[in-house]
């Protein structure tokens, strides 16, 4: 009896294994039935010749220059003189740009700090990323109070270390954590009433060792910080190997009597066990947390200080002002006597010509120069006429300036523009105006497909395309931002001639076979 249950499970198991194989084969032959349509890119491109910047403003003649001065900024010379006519391009005045000059490298200086403050915060947060938590600390159970004895007499004499802290540090020492550079410092957690002796002073010295010295609450690695103390021996003048240094006061200590606690050699108490070295995983996940946020404050510093540093070159290259119409200089200051009541130091005022004064986003501030074109269509003819930037505002103009296709929670600034040929064109007229800017000449240089066919997989994004098989495989590509609200400009990873498929669906998987199709239809 026994005998036939065990011929008839193996019997089962032989035909359970045979339906399975017979599933996964099954499945095979269905995959390579399949096949998937690809299409090339080119007829997938929408193309990007770039944004549009709109605005529209009011036609006038009478338009006038005014040059008002920073604070701190200094006239070096004027070239022009009341009564003088200018044309747009000629020099008007020229700055003192020896501060700013000087503004400008400590701006670069300063740019460099953060950057260096950002690759060793990366360090720092790759070395915590890879770093393994150790269990849990249990909670020790509270024991009930033991019946009071006489205290015993303490000695004189402090251990090196009460726990993990230590109490007093001398050559051979061991820190926590770090190899003595200026990275990766030696860390050494102290208690409150710990110092340092010279000896060691003097070690970090020779070694052009750096140390930080740290008294957290508890005596713990993860306690909070109370007092830290860096030493980098490079910089530091060489001490008395007797004396001994502070480490809450940072200074010699001067009314110290060794003989009262001269250090001696102790083992740690049984009852005190050490703690254990490292983060739990709540704690690591807190450090990483922080570390992430400390990269994001330094990205947004370095991010303000880059924006400053570009208005400082602008200021240096803007050493000379020249003037944005033609006219007539109406009044100009004394460079010893800047005005202080708010008014122009230098006006012109137009006598030719018609202008035009329109808005730009700060988005675009970057892209839009002076000298550029714009085209300007009349609300009243539907005529069209060229204009050309001679001036952008340094300053935003107040109040929401909201218009078309514009972000309403941008800065605007103004512009003022020159249409050389007006005919047509009155005085007072209201016209339309607009640029296209930040594209390529030719939408055939850059790749812009809709974002229905870029997946993305752990942060990264990829299509399928065909290789040189004619067989599915996942692409990795780099997207730019997205145009047109639907499609991406795709940056690295395809070119033109490749085909990709739509990336859902049966057919969407590496392998797969493909067939050539015309149609963008999904």
């Amino acid at each position: 009896m026994k005998k036939k249950i065990i011929i008839t499970v193996i019997v089962l198991l032989i035909v359970a294994g045979a339906a399975t194989g017979g599933v996964f084969a099954y499945k095979s032959y269905q995959d390579k039935k399949l096949v998937a349509d690809v299409t090339p890119v080119s007829n997938l491109n929408w193309g990007y010749w770039g944004d549009e910047m709109n605005s529209y403003g009011t036609v006038t003649n009478d338009l006038s220059q005014d040059i008002h001065l920073d604070s701190g900024q200094v006239v070096s010379e004027v070239y022009v003189e009341e009564g003088q006519s200018v044309a747009i391009g000629d020099k008007l005045l020229a700055y003192d740009i020896t501060e700013t000059e000087l503004n400008l490298e400590m701006k670069k200086l300063e740019i460099q700090g953060i950057e260096n403050d950002i690759t060793l915060a990366e360090k720092e947060l790759a070395k915590l990323r890879a770093t393994k938590p150790i269990p849990e600390t249990p909670q020790t159970p509270v024991a009930p109070p033991e019946p009071e004895t006489p205290p015993e007499p303490v000695p004189n004499k402090l251990p090196e270390k009460t726990k993990n802290a230590y109490n007093y540090i001398k050559k051979g020492a061991k820190p926590y954590t770090g190899d003595g550079s200026e990275e990766e410092p030696f860390r050494f957690l102290c208690t409150k009433e710990a110092y340092v002796y010279g000896s060691y002073l003097n070690y970090l010295k020779k070694k052009s060792y750096t140390a930080i010295f740290e008294i957290r609450e508890g005596n713990k690695k993860k306690g909070t910080l109370i007092s830290s103390w860096t030493v980098n021996g490079a910089a530091m003048d060489s001490v008395d190997d007797d004396s001994e240094w502070s480490v809450l006061e940072r200074a010699e200590i001067t009314d110290y009597d060794p003989a009262e606690d001269d250090p001696v050699e102790e083992e740690p108490v049984d009852n005190e066990p050490m703690e254990p070295e490292g983060y739990t995983a709540a704690e690591l996940a807190k450090e990483i947390a922080a570390k992430e946020g400390e990269l994001k404050d330094l990205d947004l510093d370095k991010r303000s200080a880059e924006l400053e540093q570009k208005e400082l070159e602008k200021a240096v290259e803007n050493g000379v002002v020249y003037a944005t119409i033609n006219g007539t200089v109406k009044t100009v200051g004394d460079p010893a006597n800047l005005p202080n009541d708010g008014s122009a130091f230098l006006t012109v005022s137009g006598s030719e010509g018609l202008y035009v004064t329109g808005d730009i986003s700060e988005m675009m501030l970057d892209t839009i120069k002076e000298g550029q074109q714009i085209t300007a269509t009349s609300w009243e003819s539907g005529m069209t006429f060229s204009a050309s930037i001679t001036e952008i505002s340094k300053y935003p103009k107040s109040g929401s300036n909201y218009y078309g296709e514009g972000n309403p929670n941008a800065s605007y600034y103004p512009f003022t523009a020159y249409i050389e040929d007006s005919t047509g064109l009155r005085n007072g007229e209201m016209v339309d105006m607009s640029m296209t800017v930040g594209g390529d000449t030719s939408s055939q240089e850059t790749i812009c497909i809709e974002k229905a066919y870029v997946r993305e997989e752990n942060g990264r994004s990829y299509v399928y395309k065909a290789d040189e098989n004619n067989r599915l495989v996942k692409q990795y590509v780099t997207i730019g931002k997205m145009v047109y609200g639907q499609a991406l400009i795709i940056q690295e990873g395809l070119t033109m001639e490749d085909r990709i498929a739509f990336p859902y669906g049966k057919t969407a998987k590496e392998g797969v076979a493909v067939k050539e199709s015309d149609s963008a239809d999904y």
